[in-house]
């Protein structure tokens, strides 16, 4: 019984119902449409910096943004396999959502700029993810939207995008 009274107080105090009292400042992880540039991040988790992923490409580690945008590649890739085949796609847009909030790999380029062609990539993801009546468009939109950040950011990775389009070799 007393348990049950201990678990009652927990659950009526991590409510949410307001923003009043005690609970109101505690750090709460973000969740899909509410992280934003000024989003603070944890620091000292795997990809912050000072905490580089091991990476087989890049001798020194990567940053959490770069290992996820790899996992995104690899999304795209099943994807275009799979809209090139006619068939039913994995949503992504939940999944991708992290690119908002990962660690890059340098921590100035984590700002309202990026955050605006994130936002835009999430949509195209968000439209293809609705099964739309022209897929090919749709996934093409997407594939769109990570060239046109990465002409603004980091042109690094822009050859690995052109062969995510359906018409690439």
């Amino acid at each position: 019984m007393r348990l049950l009274f201990v678990m009652s107080i927990i659950l009526l105090g991590c409510s949410k119902k307001d923003n009043t009292g005690p609970v109101a400042n505690v750090p709460t992880s973000p969740t899909l449409d509410d992280c934003t540039f000024e989003t603070k991040l944890v620091p000292g988790v795997p990809g912050s910096p000072g905490h580089l992923i091991p990476s087989e490409r890049n001798p020194n580690g990567a940053s959490e943004l770069a290992t996820h945008m790899r996992v995104m590649v690899a999304d795209l890739q099943d994807a275009r396999a799979k809209v090139l085949e006619s068939k039913p796609l994995t949503p992504l847009r939940a999944k991708h959502a992290k690119l908002r909030c990962a660690w890059p790999t340098d921590p100035k380029d984590r700002n309202e700029a990026f955050d605006g062609l994130a936002q835009n990539y999430l949509r195209a993801v968000g439209a293809l993810d609705d099964t739309p009546s022209d897929v090919r468009a749709a996934y093409g939109n997407v594939v769109r939207a990570c060239r046109t950040c990465h002409e603004a950011t980091c042109d690094g990775p822009i050859a690995v995008i052109d062969g995510l389009a359906l018409e690439a070799k």
